[in-house]
C-alpha cells in the first residue's frame, strides 16, 4: 500500500502524530500531503476519532498474533472487542506452542466469484436409449413480440495481438442491452496458441491462462444469454497436448450448456421450432464456392434444418436455399427454406497467419440469425 492511501484510509480517527509514525513522514509532511490530497484539516496534536481511533489502534495491534496477555496489557476490553466485526478483516483463533489462546486480525480475501445472471429460459440435452449425451439441445425461450436474434461468437480470437477488441465489446454491449438477443459461442474464442513447433505463439499478446481468465470475466455479464458453446481447433489445440478441454472450462464457469463437436440446437417459442446445425467449421478453401461446400456438408446426413451454422473461415456467408419436403397429411409439397450461414471473425490481417500466408483479409461485419414471432425466420448481414 503506498503513503497517500495509508493517510487516505488512516484520515479519520488519527492524529497528525499517529500518521506520521504509520508513514515515516515528518508531521509537517503529512499535513502537507493530506491538504494536497483534499482532506479535510486537523487540529495539530489533537487527538482524533475517540472510538475508532482506540477501533483502528486494534486492528492495527492484532495485524499479527497477540496471546491474551498481550491484549489484556493493551486493552481493558479486550474480550468485547475480538468478539465484534471488523469489516474486511477476520478474527483467526488458534494456539502457540505454549497452548496459550493466540488471536490475529488479517485480511479477509476476495474470492472471485462471478455473477451470473438467472437465465430466462429452459433447455433439454437429448439422450441415447442408454442414457448417453446426444448433440442435441431444446431450448424453450419466453414468447416474444418482434425478432429474436442469435448473435454469433465465432472465431473472436481473443489474445491474438490482431484481435479486434471492439467490435467484440460492441457485441457484447449489443448482447447484454437488449432482451430479445442470444448467443451461441462456435470456437476459437480464444487463440490459445502453445508450443507445438510452428511458432504461433510470437502473434499473441496474452498468454493462454490469461485469455481464458479474461474471457471468462468479459462473457460473464452475458452469459445466462449463451444458448451453448462448442470448441473450435484452437481451443483443441490444448486436448491434443493434455486431454484438458478449454472451452468445456470456461463454459462449466459460465454456467453455459457445452458440446465437444457439431451439435442441432431447436430453438422454440411462441409455439414455433427453428432448427440450426451448429459446427466450428474446417478446412481452408479460399472461395465461396469451397467455403459453402464444406457449411453445406452437413445437409447429407440431417433431416428439415433451418439454418446450417460454421465459421472458421473467417469470411461472411448468407445463402438461402428450398428444400421440398413431402407432407402426406395434406397430400402436398410443403417449401422449406434452409439457410447456410458463415460467421465472419474478430480478427484483423496485418502481421497474422492468413496474411503470411497470402490469404485476402478476413471479411467485415457480422452475421446474425433470426426468428420472428410469427414463425418465419432469416439470416441477415450486419
Amino acid at each position: 500500500m503506498n503513503t497517500n492511501q495509508i493517510i487516505r484510509d488512516n484520515w479519520d480517527g488519527s492524529s497528525y502524530d499517529e500518521l506520521s509514525k504509520l508513514t515515516g513522514l515528518t508531521v509537517e509532511a503529512v499535513r502537507k500531503r493530506g491538504s494536497r490530497m483534499g482532506l479535510p484539516p486537523k487540529k495539530v496534536n489533537a487527538q482524533n476519532g475517540g472510538k475508532n481511533h482506540e477501533r483502528d489502534r486494534f486492528i492495527k495491534f492484532l495485524s499479527k498474533g497477540k496471546t491474551e496477555r498481550e491484549l489484556a496489557s493493551a486493552f481493558k476490553d479486550w474480550q468485547k472487542r475480538v468478539n465484534e466485526e471488523y469489516k474486511g478483516k477476520t478474527l483467526f483463533r488458534q494456539r502457540n506452542e505454549y497452548n496459550e489462546p493466540v488471536y490475529v486480525l488479517l485480511d479477509i480475501e476476495n474470492v472471485d466469484k462471478l455473477d451470473i445472471k438467472p437465465k430466462a429460459w429452459t433447455f433439454h440435452v437429448g439422450k441415447n436409449d442408454e442414457g448417453k449425451k446426444q448433440p442435441y439441445m431444446m431450448v424453450q425461450l419466453p414468447d416474444f413480440k418482434g425478432t429474436v436474434q442469435l448473435a454469433l461468437l465465432f472465431d473472436v480470437h481473443y489474445g491474438h495481438s490482431a484481435h479486434k477488441r471492439q467490435k467484440l465489446l460492441s457485441y457484447i454491449q449489443w448482447i447484454k442491452d437488449n432482451p430479445n438477443v442470444y448467443a451461441v459461442i462456435g470456437g476459437d474464442l480464444m487463440e490459445n496458441a502453445i508450443d507445438d513447433g510452428r511458432g504461433m505463439t510470437y502473434d499473441q499478446d496474452k498468454q493462454p491462462r490469461t485469455q481464458f481468465e479474461d474471457m471468462v470475466h468479459l462473457l460473464a455479464p452475458i452469459a445466462h444469454k449463451i444458448l451453448l458453446a462448442i470448441p473450435g481447433n484452437h481451443e483443441e489445440r490444448t486436448y491434443k497436448k493434455t486431454g484438458f478441454e478449454v472451452m468445456e472450462a470456461l463454459a462449466s464457469k459460465l454456467e453455459i450448456p457445452y458440446f465437444s463437436g457439431p451439435v442441432i440446437l431447436d430453438v422454440l417459442a411462441n409455439g414455433y421450432r427453428w432448427s440450426s446445425h451448429i459446427q466450428h467449421g474446417y478446412g481452408n478453401s479460399q472461395t465461396k464456392g469451397g467455403k459453402m461446400n464444406a457449411a453445406s456438408k452437413p445437409k447429407g446426413f440431417t433431416g428439415v434444418i433451418h439454418f446450417f451454422i460454421s465459421g472458421h473461415v473467417h469470411d461472411r456467408v448468407c445463402e438461402c436455399e428450398t428444400l421440398i419436403v413431402q407432407d402426406p397429411i395434406n397430400c402436398r409439397l410443403n417449401y422449406v427454406d434452409q439457410w447456410v450461414v458463415v460467421a465472419p471473425s474478430f480478427l484483423g490481417w496485418e502481421e497474422t497467419y492468413a496474411y503470411r500466408a497470402g490469404y485476402k483479409p478476413p471479411a467485415k461485419g457480422g452475421v446474425s440469425v433470426e426468428f420472428n414471432a410469427d414463425g418465419s425466420y432469416r439470416a441477415v448481414q450486419t
